[in-house]
């Protein structure tokens, strides 16, 4: 089956906006958990997770929408410049979509690590330098910081990426 002839079935009619509203909340509940409890070394970014996935399972409208909606309520619970987030996750989401059609949409392993990691790695860098450009501060990057967050976001991605497409598959295919 050639990429194109996959990329037909790519888009999950069941992708609804309940199962949606549950992934936003789970994304609150998990950054609010983690900017509480956690060292900030262990720095997953899990509304990227989430809309990268939504991103990757439905079109484009749908990942851009969903990136803006994650990423204003990222903002606000992380108390940042409200917006950065929202932009830059509404690209992701349009840019998962965009990239699921012209990839391989049965992406597994170490290959939706890297792209995760890597999206998650220009993420974190985008961010951290419109904060110190828009509040005119200066310092020197955290490169060890945002690449270890990377890491750790591909690899929970992956995880997550996982257990999304095993809950939404059918019972017949749960089963394997």
């Amino acid at each position: 089956m050639s990429n194109l002839e996959s990329n037909k079935n790519l888009h999950n009619p069941y992708l609804r906006i309940p199962f949606l509203g549950i992934l936003l909340l789970l994304s609150i509940l998990l950054d609010f958990i983690q900017t509480r409890f956690l060292p900030i070394y262990l720095n997953l970014d899990w509304t990227l997770i989430f809309v990268f996935y939504i991103g990757w399972s439905t079109t484009p409208i749908r990942g851009a929408v969903s990136g803006t909606i994650f990423g204003i309520v990222q903002d606000f619970m992380l108390a940042v410049l409200l917006g950065i987030n929202g932009v830059i996750k509404t690209v992701i989401g349009y840019l998962a979509s965009y990239l699921s059609t012209i990839l391989n949409p049965d992406l597994e392993g170490l290959m939706r690590f890297i792209l995760i990691a890597g999206i998650s790695f220009l993420n974190n860098l985008v961010l951290y330098e419109s904060q110190h450009l828009l509040t005119n501060s200066s310092g020197e990057i955290p490169l060890l910081m945002l690449l270890s967050g990377s890491i750790l976001t591909g690899i929970a991605g992956d995880l997550i990426f996982r257990l999304l497409n095993r809950l939404q598959a059918s019972p017949k295919e749960f089963a394997r």
